[in-house]
């Protein structure tokens, strides 16, 4: 365990959560691992995603079965990023700790030895070229750690005493963005109060740093996200 000053540390440690190996193989571990915590259903009765949600369910609001999937599997990549940040940033640095921030404006806070800290938000998303959140997001913190992943929903799905689910996540996506610049789009209203956030041919030329796993593809004015299949 190497000795830093308060001003490298810090640097260290996002560097560190910039590490891509820490999610194509710790992370996505987890939450393979504990799907059932999602799907205890589906995974205890031996049934794939489509099985246990039937696209016909949805009717023409199929939309809305992928947003079910989402929601449920938040809580999955919250627990494991934590999980695996502490054991990985605690082994690394002395006196750094992660916790979950218990806190309305993030979900992840990374504990320094000087007494101060550093939150983030984490959002993930199923979505193409896009994240959602509240309106609200604009008031939070400024460092988010964003998510997009697609999943198999035609794999029976086991409990993890049967030995998990290696392969369900099919293709993933991560960045790391301190500081972040953009802003998210839209504003609330009587039908809705979601806002949007995509990541501007700017950004990739500004920040490249950012990319953890995947890449980004330049259009007009957004970037197209590349997963990386798995």
């Amino acid at each position: 365990m190497a000795d830093y000053s308060m001003g490298d540390i810090k640097q260290e440690v996002l560097k560190s959560m910039r590490n891509p190996e820490l999610y194509t193989k710790g992370i996505l571990k987890y939450v393979e691992e504990n799907v059932e915590d999602a799907f205890n259903i589906a995974c205890r009765k031996n049934l794939s995603i489509n099985q246990w949600k039937p696209d016909v369910t949805f009717g023409n609001q199929i939309n809305q079965k992928t947003v079910l999937l989402t929601v449920r599997m938040f809580d999955l990549w919250e627990t494991s990023l934590v999980d695996v940040l502490k054991k990985y940033l605690g082994e690394k640095f002395k006196g750094v700790i992660v916790e979950h921030a218990h806190d309305s404006k993030g979900d992840l806070v990374v504990k320094f030895p000087d007494g101060s800290e550093k939150v983030w938000e984490i959002k993930t998303t199923q979505g193409k070229d896009s994240f959602t959140g509240a309106t609200h997001s604009a008031s939070k913190y400024q460092d988010y750690i964003l998510i997009s992943y697609a999943i198999d929903k035609n794999k029976v799905l086991r409990l993890k005493e049967e030995g998990g689910n290696k392969g369900f996540i099919t293709e993933l996506a991560v960045f790391v963005w301190d500081k972040m610049e953009a802003k998210w789009i839209g504003k609330a209203s009587e039908n809705s109060s979601w806002t949007t956030l995509k990541i501007s041919v700017k950004i990739k030329s500004k920040r490249p740093e950012i990319v953890v796993v995947g890449s980004l593809t330049p259009k007009k004015k957004w970037c197209e996200i590349i997963r990386k299949k798995l």
